[in-house]
């Protein structure tokens, strides 16, 4: 046999060449390659999270400017019956998608005047005037709409939900007379648009707000409304106490960014509102990207031993062909 008339140096140098060939492949190769899939998963995620950030931004400033026109409307100023007609036409034409509990208007006061929502009831009375966007409307703001802080809902149908209030204030002949509040239900709103940036099971989404409120919460939805700040040492809103503390520290930031950290790779955004700043955040662990690469690491192991089969069949042939010449050469006695 071939194999068996090689000199032991021959199989030495053979082992040699595939330990070698094997670091070359995986220091080349196979940490390039997670290193580039990690960046491109990143740069995946921080694209999606810019994007839905962006949408609810847009989303916001369409809404606004529709609230901003109906509290110019010359109804609103009459506080007759036309008043609620226009305003039950406002909702009916936003009803679909279930974004929209219902707008109201208040006196001077703060006091609710006239409700419509999309339970049709008529609940008046309750006083908002302790509310951040009453106080802004009351200070004759140059913007022509404000997003408040979200609240839980005191009146209408979103009563008892988390909302985020689109208010733009009104004047009679210069002069406030109130203030028209639309509500924006967060929990279809996010789901809406939150919803789609889940890319795998393992991936997780939360927004949260300036305060440290939770606006949405993919992997524990019953947290949604809760404090980060405020919760207890044994509650988390993600699977790690290290991701819990690191997102604490991301709602300081005021650009984009992603990292990877400990086992986890996260992307976020900025939802700049007004005076609400809002954090997009996305976490995925990192164990992802083994699952992403091993079929490239398997590619690569049937390489290096397809080019070590291959130099050692090269060795052998060379060899015998060596022997074969040599005995050639050699004179008969």
């Amino acid at each position: 046999m071939l194999w068996r008339s090689l000199p032991i140096r021959a199989w030495f140098f053979g082992l040699f060449l595939m330990v070698g060939l094997g670091l070359a492949y995986y220091s080349v190769l196979g940490l390039g390659a997670k290193e580039s899939v990690t960046q491109q998963f990143l740069h995946r995620k921080q694209t999606l999270a810019r994007a839905e950030a962006g949408n609810l931004v847009s989303y916001f400033q369409s809404f606004g400017n529709s609230v901003a026109t109906l509290s110019q409307l010359s109804s609103i100023n009459r506080r007759d019956t036309t008043t609620i007609q226009d305003m039950d036409t406002f909702v009916e034409q936003r009803r679909d998608g279930g974004k929209v509990g219902g707008v109201v208007l208040t006196d001077k006061f703060g006091v609710v005047q006239f409700n419509s929502n999309v339970i049709g009831t008529r609940d008046l009375g309750m006083s908002l005037a302790d509310r951040d966007y009453f106080v802004w409307a009351k200070s004759e703001p140059e913007e022509r709409y404000f997003i408040g802080q979200p609240v839980v809902s005191r009146v209408g149908a979103s009563k008892g939900e988390v909302i985020a209030p689109v208010a733009a204030p009104v004047y009679e002949r210069g002069v406030f007379a109130g203030v028209v509040v639309a509500s924006v239900r967060l929990k279809p709103l996010t789901e809406r648009y939150l919803g789609l940036l889940k890319i795998s099971d393992t991936t997780d989404v939360h927004l949260i707000d300036n305060e440290g409120d939770l606006l949405y919460n993919g992997s524990k939805p019953e947290l949604a409304g809760s404090n980060i700040f405020e919760l207890s040492q044994d509650e988390l809103f993600t699977d790690s106490r290290m991701l819990d503390n690191l997102i604490k520290n991301i709602l300081n930031k005021t650009e984009e960014g992603n990292l990877q950290i400990d086992g986890y790779l996260v992307a976020y955004s900025p939802v700049a509102l007004g005076s609400q700043k809002w954090m997009l955040v996305m976490t995925s662990p990192s164990q992802r990207i083994s699952e992403l690469t091993k079929p490239i690491y398997i590619r690569q192991t049937s390489v290096l031993l397809l080019t070590f089969l291959t130099t050692l069949l090269f060795g052998i042939v060379a060899a015998s062909g060596s022997k074969g010449t040599k005995r050639l050469e050699e004179p008969n006695l």
